[in-house]
């Protein structure tokens, strides 16, 4: 199947990202800084990492600055913190002027780096921006939460470009974008189980690229948050009527222009539980 017009623009903005050290998914929103302070012509991020639930502070957390999201803001990114003190305080120097998305992790290993695991805490469903401007220090909060079940997807959320995917959008009843979520893609139609593959985040017009490593047939879905079930409300979709409907991709191709639509989902949350809600009837399948 030929490669849709948006499918071939994004394949080349993301190609022209990666020399130039932007990328197709910049955040637009920058109401995540409280502050910019002036400290010594320093240009940077300073704040708070704090627990959501208590406002107390989180010693020992690492701050992330990612500056796109093609990895879906998993792995290394482009600076990291110092571990936070007693009072949850960080401070990142010398970040160049722009618009970055901000992670904060606290794993229990006191590693860095690595997967998380229940009982470490993170704020990346949070999905925090900043512009970041010359000789000043952009005072960014971050809210974390404790990892209450595995990490949703079984590896790393790939970003490796192929010449096979799909491409499209993720939508509201409204018919409005859904921006910072993605869709999800399944090698069976076992909804309950984690993801085989996942697209980056979709822009603010609610678009995405999944890629995929080989043609054959996929179920997709359209999920917000990773690590967990989803929660009452949360917008959360499949490609199908009510039932989900494979899609067959050709190698060396992309399906175009596919939309899932996202509505609230009303079944049960379990806490702890990584496992698909049932098609349509609000329970596990």
């Amino acid at each position: 199947m030929k490669i849709a017009h948006f499918c071939r623009s994004a394949l080349r903005l993301l190609i022209v990202a990666l020399v130039a050290g932007c990328a197709w998914h910049t955040p637009q929103q920058t109401g995540d800084v409280t502050e910019y302070l002036t400290q010594d012509g320093k240009t940077g991020l300073t704040g708070h990492v704090y627990v959501s639930d208590t406002s107390n502070p989180l010693a020992g957390a690492y701050v992330n600055v990612y500056p796109d999201t093609l990895s879906n803001l998993l792995g290394p990114s482009q600076f990291i913190s110092s571990p936070t003190d007693e009072q949850g305080r960080y401070t990142i120097e010398n970040v160049p002027p722009g618009t970055y998305y901000i992670v904060a992790r606290k794993r229990q290993s006191g590693h860095p780096t690595g997967p998380l695991a229940p009982g470490d805490y993170y704020s990346q469903n949070e999905r925090i921006t900043a512009e970041v401007r010359a000789g000043k220090l952009a005072r960014v909060d971050i809210p974390v939460v404790p990892m209450k079940a595995p990490m949703f997807f079984k590896k790393a959320v790939t970003d490796q470009r192929s010449d096979t995917g799909i491409c499209g959008r993720l939508v509201d009843p409204q018919g409005q974008p859904v921006p910072g979520s993605f869709a999800i893609a399944y090698l069976d139609d076992d909804l309950k189980r984690a993801p085989d593959f996942a697209s980056t985040l979709t822009d603010q017009q609610g678009r995405f690229v999944l890629y995929l490593p080989d043609g054959g047939e996929y179920y997709l879905a359209g999920r917000v948050h990773a690590w967990d079930m989803p929660r009452p409300g949360e917008p959360y979709g499949i490609y199908g009527s009510t039932e989900p409907e494979p899609l067959k991709v050709e190698k060396g191709s992309f399906i175009e222009e596919v939309e899932i639509l996202m509505t609230p989902f009303s079944g049960e949350y379990k806490p702890g539980k990584s496992r698909r809600p049932a098609i349509g009837s609000g329970q596990e399948k």
